[in-house]
């Protein structure tokens, strides 16, 4: 095992105290002797056998820490050191040179007075100092030489008596336990930088950094990726050359961040962060982190994917519902007061309004938009398995059940809304469990006994008379004045004739781009068939018919023949007109001068009632002013 401490002792007694220094404090260390260059190549080998602090002392710590990167502590020749040693060497001569580096002898000529002897102060730099200054102390008539074990040495090669300065144990534990303090902060230290190079090299946002003058100082893996340069090329250079539309300057002199910038780097998009660095209320440097756009584009997709796959996000706006009709304007701002509330809400309509895309709308202009929106269609769903659908169930609950048990859409729904369509074709058992699930706001999974709370909306929609089926005996009554707080009745196609141009531009716009195949084009007089058309089956019949039209007619003209269906619905409805009554309805010219025939035509047999020529024409009385007044008979 490697020490993390070592010791580079310039003489020998002074490892021997170290030592014994080490055994008392419990300290594993690693201690050698060498003196000087000696040291510093001790030094260097115990670093590179593991070692991360060094100890040592005067002349011998001073070089280690000129050549070696690695941390030095020394241990300090403390002025006692230097006391002791020039009194032992006054027993040898009256006139001492204190040998040594700066910070060794510095102040000992001040003992001159105190031990009545004649100090000078002898500094050297390098160990290559030290035999030359020693020979001239000798030729100015020193007699005694203090210093370290170099000092000591060349001395008794020039035979001048000379007194080691030696170091006390405390001096050794003190430095001892400094190496200590120094090794445990040097590893924390180490550990925040292992984990700051981690971050920077494994996140996917590309970071930059720059100096005070703006130039990069540091550049992480992700960075190089996106701008397509390498660190080397990019270090030390402006950050405005690197990313030409940065706000550099005036997040410097502002000291304010600029956040979700979006700009052009090479051929792609880049989204980027500029955040200033502040120093003692100075701008010292800035931080710039940025993503590729079209990254972030597929996260985002990949998250919406996934969470569509499981039905828990609601896609639509009210903006996705196009509209020109009053009738359908007036349901729509209905529908957005509503979207503020918390009540539960029914929304009625014949199939194919589109019920759905109003309460998807609803979800996502209330104040739960960014909880889960969860759809379940309670006619798709098997009646054996729709109760364990909604309220889910615990392990063991019925032959098949999943190992540890399952939510229900209930729980999935928490802090959302939960849409249940065809809620007249909800079993009556069910209808309880849903009443008690809107009373207590709590749901028991089948097979359990726990209460689990549930904070959800509920939204219901029905093409059925709900009030007919709790007069039969088939909705609880109840349940129906428990959900029907508020209230959204959808309008038939045919009452709203005017959107039909507006959804055949958006419905051929949503077909071409998902089948990849040209536009059919409409003429006016198909555009006459179909605003005279009843079209039971409200949008969903207008759009599978556009579909079918793109698929057979892709970039050709559409012709009466080309809906021939609905041509020969209009001409058969025509024909029970012309044969119902006494009055004759001729069959020429286009179809809005036939529609003309049949409205005026119904007017008369009617003798003007107006109310009993709509139930006649399946039109409602908004909708025959509108024709009346385009052909200017209103009156």
């Amino acid at each position: 095992m490697p020490y993390k401490i070592a010791i580079v002792a310039p003489y020998v007694e002074l490892s021997d105290v170290a030592r014994h220094a080490c055994d008392e404090l419990e300290v594993a260390a690693k201690i050698v002797v060498g003196d000087l260059e000696e040291g510093v190549k001790a030094a260097k080998k115990l670093i590179d056998d593991g070692a991360e602090v060094i100890i040592s002392r005067g002349g011998t710590a001073t070089a280690i820490t000129q050549r070696l990167d690695e941390p030095v502590v020394e241990i300090i020749v403390s002025p006692y050191d230097i006391i002791r040693a020039v009194a032992s060497a006054k027993r040898c001569g009256d006139h001492i040179g204190v040998v040594g580096f700066r910070n060794i002898i510095y102040g000992s000529k001040s003992l001159e007075e105190v031990l009545d002897v004649k100090i000078e102060e002898l500094e050297i730099k390098t160990e290559a100092d030290a035999l030359s200054v020693i020979k001239k102390a000798k030729q100015d008539g020193i007699q005694v030489i203090v210093g370290d074990a170099v000092s000591v040495r060349y001395s008794k090669k020039l035979g001048l008596q000379s007194v080691l300065v030696t170091s006390g144990k405390e001096s050794i534990s003190m430095a001892l336990r400094e190496a200590q303090e120094l090794v445990a902060v040097r590893r924390r230290e180490k550990a925040k930088a292992e984990q700051f190079k981690a971050i920077l090299d494994f996140t996917y946002e590309g970071i930059i950094a720059t100096d005070a003058e703006g130039k990069i100082s540091l550049v992480n893996p992700a960075a190089e990726k996106i701008l397509g340069k390498s660190k080397t090329s990019l270090l030390n250079q402006p950050a405005g050359n690197v990313l030409p539309s940065l706000a550099l300057k005036r997040v410097q002199e502002h000291g304010k961040p600029l956040l979700g910038e979006l700009h052009r780097v090479g051929n792609s998009m880049v989204v980027h962060n500029l955040v200033p660095v502040i120093t003692n209320n100075e701008t010292t440097g800035t931080v710039i982190t940025f993503q590729d756009a079209g990254h972030l584009q597929a996260v985002e997709n990949k998250v919406r994917r996934e969470l569509y796959l499981k039905g828990h996000v609601a896609q639509h706006t009210f903006e996705d519902i196009i509209t020109c009709s009053p009738i359908m304007k007036k349901v729509i701002n209905q529908a957005k007061q509503f979207a503020q509330a918390e009540a539960a809400v029914v929304v009625t309509g014949e199939t194919g309004t589109g019920k759905e895309m109003l309460v998807q709308s609803i979800h996502n202009a209330s104040l739960r938009k960014d909880g889960p929106f969860v759809a379940v269609n309670c006619a798709a769903v098997p009646e054996n398995l729709l109760e364990s659908e909604l309220f889910g169930y615990e392990e063991g609950a019925f032959t098949g059940a999943r190992r540890g048990g399952k939510k229900g859409l209930f729980e999935l729904a928490h802090n959302g809304t939960i849409f249940l369509d065809e809620i007249g074709e909800l079993p009556l058992k069910l209808q309880a469990r849903l009443l008690r699930v809107l009373q207590e706001k709590a749901i028991i999974r089948v097979g359990g006994d726990r209460v689990i709370p549930v904070n959800v909306r509920i939204i219901a929609a029905t093409h059925r008379n709900l009030e007919e089926d709790v007069e039969k005996g088939t909705f609880r009554q109840d349940l129906y004045y428990r959900l029907n707080v508020l209230r959204l009745l959808l309008p038939p196609l045919r009452e709203r004739k005017e959107d039909i141009p507006l959804l055949i531009d958006r419905l051929l716009e949503k077909i071409c781009s998902k089948t990849n195949k040209a536009r059919p084009i409409i003429t006016d007089e198909v555009l006459q068939i179909f605003n005279a058309y009843h079209w039971p089956g409200n949008v969903r019949e207008l759009e599978n018919m556009l579909e079918r039209l793109v698929v057979l007619k892709g970039g050709l003209q559409v012709t009466p023949e080309d809906i021939g269906g609905i041509k020969g619905i209009l001409e058969d409805k025509m024909k029970n007109k012309e044969t119902s009554g006494s009055v004759h309805i001729e069959l020429k010219g286009s179809m809005e001068d036939m529609e003309k025939e049949i409205v005026c035509k119904t007017l008369e047999l009617t003798g003007y009632n107006k109310e009993e020529t709509c139930k006649k024409l399946g039109i409602s009385q908004t909708t025959l002013w509108r024709k009346l007044k385009k052909w200017d008979i209103a009156k």
